[in-house]
């Protein structure tokens, strides 16, 4: 079932300005602000693009980490505007150095995926490393998704784990467990 859905999901075209679409509809809510230690994603050119979210949280001092591969496993390691980077496993963008950062220790994290559901439920690539990254974490989790790879129900199995917030280009949607982790970030009700 998972493996029809991602082949579907992957199949559909990237909507021309859709990801500048969703980082402009993140940054614009009252509580990213708040998110001074944040963990987010480098993307591929079949996920939405991060880096004016990237450019944002480095422009206003916020502490920033992004995935990086340590032997067959990923972790977080802490960048910042002066981080060198270079091309990782799968053509990916990964910092040359990196101080260790813990999943604990993010507020916020960014998450890509094929396809989301309304309910937070999210289909990643398929390989587990991003569930193992969040699985220790407290931090608010919004998932970036195009709105064409939106879907009724993401079959989930006990490991994954479903995300806070979806950002889409044309809205948000907030998962029942979003409300109280904003109100730890932000004290908003």
């Amino acid at each position: 079932m998972k493996h029809r859905l991602r082949k579907h999901a992957k199949g559909k075209p990237v909507p021309e300005g859709a990801a500048q679409a969703i980082q402009r509809r993140l940054t614009a809510q009252d509580w990213w602000a708040a998110g001074f230690q944040v963990g987010i994603y480098r993307s591929t050119a079949s996920e939405p693009a991060t880096e004016a979210l990237l450019a944002d949280l480095l422009a206003r001092g916020a502490q920033v980490a992004v995935p990086v591969k340590r032997g067959v496993e990923y972790g977080w390691g802490w960048v910042g505007a002066d981080t060198r980077w270079e091309k990782g496993p799968h053509g990916i963008w990964e910092p040359a150095e990196f101080r260790e950062a813990s999943s604990k220790e993010l507020r916020v994290i960014v998450v890509p995926g094929v396809a989301f559901d309304a309910q937070g439920g999210r289909l990643g690539h398929g390989r587990g490393h991003f569930d193992r990254l969040l699985a220790q974490s407290g931090a608010l989790l919004v998932g970036l998704c195009f709105e064409n790879r939106l879907v009724e129900a993401v079959p989930l199995e006990p490991h994954d784990v479903r995300m806070d917030v979806v950002a889409t280009e044309k809205r948000m949607i907030f998962a029942p467990a979003a409300a109280a982790k904003l109100e730890r970030l932000v004290g908003w009700r």
